[in-house]
């Protein structure tokens, strides 16, 4: 089963998604902060990245565009996430998918599975 990384600022709901994925059998990492994020995702490996796109201060079109440029980490799939319509955003910036807050673990695992 595919590797999953989750880069959320919110620690309970980054655990909530994390052992939902995990109860699909996906292997599951968090990052919880955006400015370690390529370091994790450089780390990990993980087949796809799910990010909410407001991350404290950072925005996830930041995360995307220094995870594009980067040769070693461009091919990785991002799906971005958000209770704001910010789809045109993220997909500007390089994500390969995007989802609208609250979303079902289905819509989540479907993204997944279409990517990997």
């Amino acid at each position: 089963m595919a590797t999953v990384m989750i880069v959320e600022d919110d620690p309970q709901l980054a655990r909530m998604l994390a052992a939902l994925l995990e109860f699909e059998g996906y292997s599951v990492r968090i990052c919880p902060t955006p400015e370690r994020a390529l370091d994790h995702i450089r780390e990990a490996r993980p087949d796809v990245v799910v990010m909410d796109f407001y991350l404290g201060k950072t925005r996830a079109t930041e995360v995307l565009r220094s995870l594009r440029e980067d040769p070693e980490l461009r091919g990785v799939k991002v799906v971005v996430v958000s209770g704001d319509d910010q789809e045109a955003a993220a997909r500007a910036a390089g994500a390969d998918a995007f989802l609208f807050k609250p979303f079902s673990v289905e819509e989540l695992t479907q993204r997944i599975l279409q990517l990997g």
